[in-house]
């Protein structure tokens, strides 16, 4: 193999890193603005709900997309708790039925 020399080798100068430009930081999203329903009416009440169709189409069968006015469906600023309670937990356990015997399987 190679010997031990007396003096050290000289080796490239180092490079500078290559400079990446990356894109444009992308804006903030579109929120959108088409829901399906059975009418205009229909996905404008329920656009929260409602199936989103940004693209105009791929609605449920027999529902069409609508492009509802922005700020009707735009949601609400994030709320520090649920605005809505939900089921709230009972005093005693609630009883399961009791299970039945499993089930018996005849071989011919």
């Amino acid at each position: 193999g190679p010997q031990p020399t007396d003096s050290p080798t000289l080796s490239p100068k180092p490079t500078f890193a290559p400079v990446i430009k990356t894109a444009e930081p992308s804006k903030a999203p579109t929120p959108n603005t088409f829901f399906c329903g059975e009418t205009y009416q229909d996905a404008e009440q329920n656009c929260f709900t409602a199936t989103p169709c940004p693209n105009g189409s791929g609605c449920p069968a027999g529902e069409s997309c609508y492009g509802i006015a922005i700020p009707k469906c735009v949601s609400a600023s994030p709320t520090a708790a649920p605005t809505d309670a939900g089921p709230q937990p009972t005093d005693s356990p609630t009883l399961s039925p009791k299970p039945t015997s499993a089930p018996v399987i005849k071989t011919a």
